[in-house]
């Protein structure tokens, strides 16, 4: 019998993650606000396109009568899912409803305020925040709040009925600030005078669907043993899994059954995990964040995924191989489960959010499933998981701060968020219906993860984001990306900030100035164009022209001549003829990319697209795929000629697994450097190397010990290098 779980957000504050709460369980199906409509009906199987009924599906397309299914008329399916919905509706709409769903949940916030007694001085210091101006400074400055003005502003954690906060943050003010977002900036007016106030958080009550195992798993007889118990010390232990791992540390003696292990002088939960992900860079950093999730419990990375006891897979739906991988990858940990292991399965990331709980009937071995939004969720979801249910976490939410520090791969690389989500409506692409709206990060956040990362001895930072130049366009008040690179990008002690991925839509001439002025931004951009055709670009939902793109291809090649820029691109979209193709091939003939990802299209679940009639033939997208594969290598081999003989910058990374005698770096464009060196004497050092050897995808050289390459570059194309001096200094 289905209940509602809801868990109160604690992730924001340290001391409360032991603090998980779970309202009284219900005997009846919840009641569904209308801001949760979007989660009523079950996510598709992978087969299904539109409504989840093969059979609805036909009856639409027979009534529309259409070559061309356009996103609109997707909207007259009834008993619609949420990725459905998603795509049905407006982007106005869709937008709205995922933020009533996402606001209607909040039940506080955490703010920042600046008092001041005139509306001229309110106005002059918001336009300052917008330009980039520091909250904390502006407040300390010309605050008038005695509680807050030292602080830097800080209120902290406020509700709509806190009312010992009256006496400097009222409660009308306290209303507007419930409903506005992370990152907003507003000003409110009270008998106290003029307040501008900043939302640098939410805490945010999550109705999630759960339900309790109540059924032996297929093929097996049993039902699984909640793993809570495994931990627990007694049957009279009631202790959740917070709790016990926070007993966990200090611990001194271990009760018969409880799985705890010594470690030095604590005791940490005995628990393991594996984390398995496929797909884009904001699957990689989402993982990483997962893993501090679960090692912030005391959970520790499993010698092999065959031996975890918490098995996360992060899935990627962007292509249907991608998919089949997810089941291919599930059945040998649902084996496990059916043989009587103890072990809990975590299905995260696209798919999940796709498919939803037809996961679960498909693979009924699963205990969780949860869209991308909750990777920083997962530690007080395995709660309810922990206690024998099965969830499944795919409503709209606002991604909150994450005080747990990720887990990432790399010492001196780093992801860093900036916007969660997309807007755009691209007629093949599921991303808007797998990661939900845009919801950029707050400027002061980002800025803060960045400072502290340099501080831990990290070199380089790559902001993420599935349409990055839109960061800003929700804010309140808007905000500029080109700004934010400048700001972020002059962070003391960085070294280099890259950024991915551009929409040529949205990609501005400020943004290639911002690199081209901030020292530490490499000269390389991302911006897929998917296709040469302006027909086919139209029939995408592109936003723009082939020639709209060659326009943005010459202001970087203007102001950054040896900069890379690299794309992607689809071949075999439906309706594409040979003629159009060519015009892909024309495109590429006149940019040369240094790098080019190529695919074939691929129909996804929820998209127009997926549902035309005029589908290309497999062996006709076969033959393009190879052909523009054979172009993309052509040009990548001719664009690393030019850095023979140079003297480059190199950010070493590791050691070559593939030559232990070689270590491997980066170029200031993004190109893969292997030369002869100590990989532990250089790991984290930006050093010079003379280019000897110019592959198609990578460059080879020697260490140059007494030049240092700076990384900018003249027009034409010579690497401008500086001299070393005795010290190490420059000269």
């Amino acid at each position: 019998m289905s209940t509602t779980l809801r868990l109160f957000a604690c992730l924001a504050l340290p001391a409360a993650r032991a603090g998980f709460v779970a309202a009284p369980a219900t005997t009846s199906s919840p009641t569904r606000s209308s801001a949760c409509v979007m989660q009523e009906q079950p996510l598709s199987a992978p087969e299904a396109r539109l409504t989840g009924d093969p059979a609805a599906d036909r009856m639409i397309l027979s009534q529309l009568g259409m070559k061309k299914l356009r996103r609109e008329d997707m909207v007259i399916a009834k008993g619609r899912s949420a990725a459905e919905v998603a795509v049905g509706r407006s982007a106005a709409e869709w937008r709205s409803a995922v933020d009533e769903a996402r606001s209607s949940a909040v039940s506080a916030v955490r703010v920042r305020h600046i008092l001041v007694q005139s509306e001229e001085l309110a106005v002059m210091l918001l336009s300052q925040l917008r330009e980039g101006g520091r909250f904390e400074e502006l407040a300390e400055l010309t605050s008038t709040c005695a509680w807050t003005r030292e602080k830097g502003g800080e209120i902290g954690w406020s509700g709509v009925n806190d009312e010992h906060l009256d006496e400097y943050f009222p409660r009308p003010v306290r209303e507007k600030a419930i409903k506005a977002k992370p990152g907003d900036v507003f000003r409110a007016s009270s008998e106290l005078g003029e307040h501008l106030v900043q939302v640098v958080d939410v805490f945010q009550t999550l109705s999630i669907d759960s339900n309790p195992r109540s059924r032996a798993l297929p093929g097996s007889g049993r039902k699984p043993t909640p793993l809570i118990q495994l931990l627990r010390s007694s049957r009279e232990d009631s202790r959740g899994l917070h709790e016990l791992s926070a007993a966990a540390e200090g611990a001194e003696t271990t009760e018969s059954g409880s799985l705890m292990r010594n470690s030095g002088k604590s005791k940490r939960l005995a628990m393991t995990y594996s984390m398995e992900s496929m797909g884009c860079q904001m699957n990689s950093a989402d993982a990483e964040r997962m893993e501090g999730q679960l090692q912030a419990l005391g959970f520790q990375m499993a010698d092999s995924p065959d031996e975890a006891q918490v098995v996360v897979l992060n899935t990627c739906s962007i292509r249907e191989n991608a998919e089949k991988k997810v089941y291919s990858y599930l059945g040998p940990h649902a084996n496990r489960k059916r043989a009587g292991e103890d072990l809990a399965i975590v299905v995260a990331g696209c798919v999940a959010q796709q498919e939803g709980d037809a996961l679960l009937r498909r693979v009924p071995e699963i205990d969780m499933v949860m869209g991308p939004q909750y990777a920083n969720r997962l530690g007080d979801l395995l709660e309810g998981v922990f206690n024998g249910n099965q969830i499944v976490a795919t409503a709209p939410t606002h991604i909150m701060e994450d005080p747990t520090q990720p887990q990432r791969a790399s010492t001196v690389c780093a992801w860093v968020n900036v916007i969660y989500g997309c807007n755009e409506r691209c007629s093949y692409c599921v991303v808007p219906t797998t990661r939900g709206s845009e919801q950029s990060r707050p400027r002061d956040a980002i800025a803060t993860e960045i400072g502290e990362l340099v501080a831990k001895g990290y070199k380089e930072v790559t902001l993420l984001g599935q349409n990055i130049d839109s960061w800003g366009r929700d804010l309140r008040p808007a905000q500029s990306f080109a700004d934010l690179l400048r700001d972020v990008g002059s962070t003391p002690g960085l070294a280099r900030m890259r950024f991915v991925t551009s929409h040529p839509r949205y990609m501005s001439a400020r943004v290639v100035d911002a690199v081209a002025e901030t020292p530490a931004l490499c000269e390389m951009f991302h911006i897929p164009f998917q296709s040469g055709d302006d027909d086919i670009l139209r029939d995408m939902a592109r936003g723009y022209t082939a020639e709209r793109f060659k326009q943005i291809v010459a202001r970087i090649r203007e102001r950054l001549p040896d900069a890379a820029i690299t794309a992607d691109a689809i071949v075999g979209f439906p309706g594409e003829t040979e003629e159009q193709f060519q015009n892909t091939l024309r495109l590429m003939e006149e940019v040369r990319f240094d790098q080019l990802n190529t695919a074939a299209y691929s129909p996804r679940p929820h998209t127009p697209a997926a549902l035309w009639t005029n589908q290309v033939d497999e062996k006709v997208k076969k033959d393009r795929l190879h052909r523009i594969n054979a172009l993309a290598a052509k040009h990548a081999y001719e664009r690393r000629q030019r850095y023979l003989g140079r003297v480059v910058e190199v950010l070493v990374e590791r050691r070559n697994p593939k030559n232990p005698r070689q270590v491997k770096g980066r170029n200031r464009q993004g190109c893969p450097v292997f030369f002869d060196g100590d990989a532990d004497a250089l790991k984290g050092r930006l050093v010079a190397v003379r280019i000897t050897e110019a592959n198609t995808y990578s460059i080879v050289g020697e260490l140059d010990d007494t030049r240092f390459a700076a990384g900018r570059y003249d027009d034409d194309g010579d690497s401008l290098v500086i001299e070393t001096d005795a010290d190490g200094g420059h000269t």
